[in-house]
């Protein structure tokens, strides 16, 4: 029989590995940013075109490579920064593994430019799927230039199981953030072409923050630092009135790397316990700074996840360093064991001490207490206490209720009625002729506002109010671009929005008649792009989707209390909507408690 193992070419082994590091454009953009930094840059370039598809340029001032060692770098296992299998637990770097260029030159055209300070020339290497072109001396300033051109050319496969150019672009600004926001020491521009998309100048870390993410952000922050024998840990988090339903603001670094950790998330999501929606996330640009020998980074291809030697330790930590930090900002309640309230004891000289005075009635005897009396304080505390327990009965009886009917009103049979009772702040009650209706607030305060929301972005009328000073909001890059996306579906609502650069929206004008319940603009923005992003509908459906998500920001919520004339209005506005029965986002608005199923309380 046959022999059937034999080894892989190299070029087929290339491609293999490159399939664990280079998974898209924004793989490549990481690394090679990566290994910019490891080399000393105090500036980068990043220029890419097509979402990285045709090309991604990376452009350093570093210290450069020498010929024999630009050579090396396209070699499988080559690496400068470790010699033994004891290095690995004392990685301080991060391009360290010596794959990269390797597995990038396998699936891609490749152009290394790089000298030394020391070096006359450049020199120019070109590699083309593993195959080296050419050797050549160049002119360039002291660095490295790497070129990554049309990836995955020779694996058609791979090339079209590539996203749309947005879906790949949010792919690589990620990357982008998560090596600029801990590299805050170093420049950073980023070029589509040759458009200037944006700059990140040599800062702090919260002006770094600031300039990635908006300059809204700034309000937002919560600093946190503590230091352990063990650990060090210090950072961001964001308020928990910014929560947000998506996880796109959550930045984890073990020794400036990004990495992501269940277990550590789960903490901190656990230290803004009762201070988010169950349905938001925290944000937050937490650093940690561990031993190395402490931590296994070696255990998945980009280096994303890690293993610590005592994860618990780490995750107590944070939690607790995040609780003291929204303690001391007010944002929960905190104790103080340390304070202990001063007590003053100065006396006047000058005043004469008088033993304190017990005034006694003789003639008082509690036997001689009027019937009549008796009967009126036993009879008033009884009402009181049949009165307190019917109030308790209602309240408990929302969890106790019997199942409700399915069937609907009847608008025309629907009797108006002054007898309003509101239950938990949840729930509006009221008599109708079958029986007893129970509406959900939030859900028929929604419905209200996406039908006027909706008339307003049907009729061509001016429907705005216009604001004295007009207001302006930062986004980040990628929010940017969504912005830019629904914007008209937000003027056609009635704002007035217009775009002035530099991922920079001015708010003139804001819909005519809609209670904006006291929230700013930027807050009611910034929720709507959350939905947006998190509902995944198609273009078609965009002016439902945003029109939706403002009346879920804008509407009642559950625990708003109302008086008697604003729930009798609420109820009237719902039974003239378009769709009293349902909310605009499929849950049922109200249901009737049948007469014949009140027997069942009692």
């Amino acid at each position: 029989m046959a022999d059937v193992i034999k080894l892989l070419p190299d070029a087929v082994a290339n491609q293999i590995a490159a399939g664990e590091v280079v998974q898209r454009p924004a793989s490549v953009v990481k690394e090679l940013l990566e290994n910019a930094i490891d080399a000393g840059a105090k500036s980068i370039d990043l220029i890419f075109k097509e979402s990285g598809k045709t090309l991604i340029q990376v452009i350093d001032d570093g210290k450069g490579m020498t010929v024999a060692d630009a050579r090396m770098a396209f070699e499988r296992h080559a690496t400068s920064k470790i010699n033994s299998a004891e290095d690995l637990f004392a990685i301080k770097s991060f391009g360290f593994r010596g794959e990269a260029l390797s597995s990038i030159a396998s699936v891609a055209r490749v152009s290394l430019k790089t000298r030394q300070a020391e070096m006359d020339a450049g020199i120019e290497i070109v590699n083309e799927g593993s195959k080296f072109i050419s050797q050549d001396f160049c002119a360039m300033p002291v660095g490295t230039n790497i070129a990554v051109k049309d990836i995955f050319f020779n694996i058609p496969a791979r090339r079209q199981f590539l996203k749309s150019d947005n879906v790949e672009m949010k792919h690589i600004w990620e990357e982008i953030y998560r090596v600029a926001i801990p590299n805050y020491n170093i420049e950073f521009k980023v070029f589509d072409g040759n458009k200037s998309l944006a700059t990140y100048t040599e800062s702090n870390l919260q002006q770094r923050i600031v300039s990635v993410f908006g300059k809204n952000h700034q309000q937002k922050l919560l600093p946190f630092a503590q230091d352990t024998d063990y650990v060090k840990i210090h950072g961001f988090v964001i308020k928990p009135e910014y929560s947000k339903k998506t996880r796109g603001e959550q930045y984890l670094f073990v020794n400036n790397r990004f990495i992501r950790s269940a277990y550590i998330n789960a903490a901190i999501r656990n230290a803004f316990s009762g201070l988010i929606a169950s349905d938001s996330f925290p944000g937050y640009f937490i650093f940690i700074e561990i031993n190395p020998a402490e931590i296994d980074i070696n255990i998945h291809p980009t280096k994303t996840e890690i293993k610590f030697r005592d994860e618990r330790m780490v995750a107590a930590v944070i939690a607790s360093s995040i609780r003291k930090s929204l303690g001391t900002n007010n944002m929960m309640p905190s104790i103080d064991f340390e304070t202990e309230p001063a007590i003053d004891f100065t006396l006047d000289p000058n005043r004469a001490v008088k033993i304190p005075q017990i005034k006694v009635d003789p003639n008082f005897n509690p036997f001689k207490r009027s019937s009549h009396s008796i009967s009126s304080v036993s009879k008033n505390n009884s009402i009181n206490r049949w009165e307190n327990i019917s109030v308790e009965k209602n309240i408990s009886s929302e969890s106790s209720i019997p199942a409700l009917e399915n069937t609907l009103i009847n608008t025309d049979s629907y009797e108006s009625s002054e007898n309003y009772i509101q239950i938990g702040r949840r729930y509006i009650v009221s008599s109708v002729k079958s029986g007893l209706l129970l509406v959900d607030q939030h859900a028929a305060s929604m419905r209200i506002l996406f039908d006027k929301l909706i008339n307003k972005s049907q009729t061509s009328s001016n429907n705005s109010n216009m604001l004295m000073f007009p207001e302006t909001i930062n986004f980040s890059v990628t929010d940017a671009r969504l912005m830019s996306e629904i914007s008209d579906e937000l003027n056609k609502c009635g704002f007035v929005i217009s775009y002035l650069g530099k991922e920079m929206f001015s708010v003139s004008a804001v819909p005519e008649n809609i209670d904006l319940r006291g929230l700013k603009i930027d807050q009611i923005l910034e929720s709507v792009l959350e939905d947006y992003k998190s509902s995944g509908l198609v273009k078609n459906n965009r002016n439902d989707a945003v029109i939706l998500s403002m009346a879920r920001k804008l509407s009642l919520k559950h625990g708003d209390f109302l008086n008697r004339e604003m729930m009798q209005l609420l109820i009237s506005e719902l039974f003239a909507s378009s769709n009293p029965e349902v909310a605009p986002d499929g849950k049922r608005i109200y249901s009737i408690v049948n007469v014949d199923n009140l027997s069942k309380w009692l």
